[in-house]
């Protein structure tokens, strides 16, 4: 009687274990078709690159995971793609438990547009880095003229970053141009005038010195009375009058 309880017991056991493995294996089949992509993109609050870009991007390169299987799909791959646009900072892509894929994405974070003489256009980030193929930006400075793009990490990001750190010159410069003689010119926006910087060296104390200058003289005789206003020597203030 006992042989014949454990004999039922046993096969009772079996059936269930044939019954579980075939649903088991017959989801993880299902499941191993990558049932749908999440793409995530921190862009900094301006138009970088979109999620339609990025698909179509690993389409063309036969790396979309949509409707792959889980296990062809290479994580690694699609974010030394994506890793490789001068606009992305950083990639990350993983595999969900419920056969989905993520791909999250954070963009480079723009501080000023370059438009130089030799016909190239590009933004740099706020480590120097140089970002290409956006064609609009934010309320960014724009430098133009006799720019290489060596001048990315040095010149362009110390202005750049000065001018960050200043409420009022971040809000006030519109434009840094740089001569032939690699002498710099600032545009304001309010003001019609231009600001002779001359060059990059002591740039604070330079616009320290204009500060004092609106402060003290342009508040009183009128923000248009000159058409220049030279700040490269020291202690003083050139003016042009228009």
């Amino acid at each position: 009687m006992l042989r014949k309880t454990i004999a039922i017991s046993v096969a009772a056991l079996l059936g269930c274990y044939i019954l579980f493995a075939t649903i088991y294996l017959g989801c993880s089949e299902k499941e191993d078709i990558c049932q749908g992509v999440s793409i995530s993109i921190s862009d900094y609050g301006y138009s970088s690159i979109t999620t339609d870009e990025i698909e179509r991007l690993l389409k063309s390169k036969n790396l979309y995971p949509g409707n792959k299987a889980m296990s062809s799909i290479d994580c690694s791959q699609i974010e030394e793609v994506l890793d490789g646009l001068s606009v992305i900072a950083r990639c990350q892509c993983y595999k969900t438990h419920n056969a989905t894929v993520g791909i999250d994405i954070k963009c480079k974070k723009p501080v000023m547009q370059v438009f130089a003489n030799n016909g190239e256009h590009y933004l740099i980030d706020n480590n120097g880095d140089i970002i290409e193929g956006v064609q609009s930006a934010l309320y960014l400075p724009v430098a133009s003229g006799n720019i290489d793009r060596n001048m990315a990490k040095e010149e362009l990001l110390t202005i750049a970053r000065f001018l960050q750190g200043t409420r009022f010159w971040n809000e006030q410069i519109e434009q840094i141009h740089f001569t032939s003689k690699k002498e710099i010119i600032l545009v304001p926006r309010i003001g019609n005038h231009i600001i002779e910087l001359g060059e990059l060296s002591n740039i604070k104390v330079k616009l320290d010195k204009l500060m004092a200058f609106y402060q003290k003289g342009l508040n009183k005789i009128g923000w248009n009375k000159y058409s220049k206003l030279n700040i490269e020597f020291d202690n003083k203030v050139i003016g042009t009058k228009r």
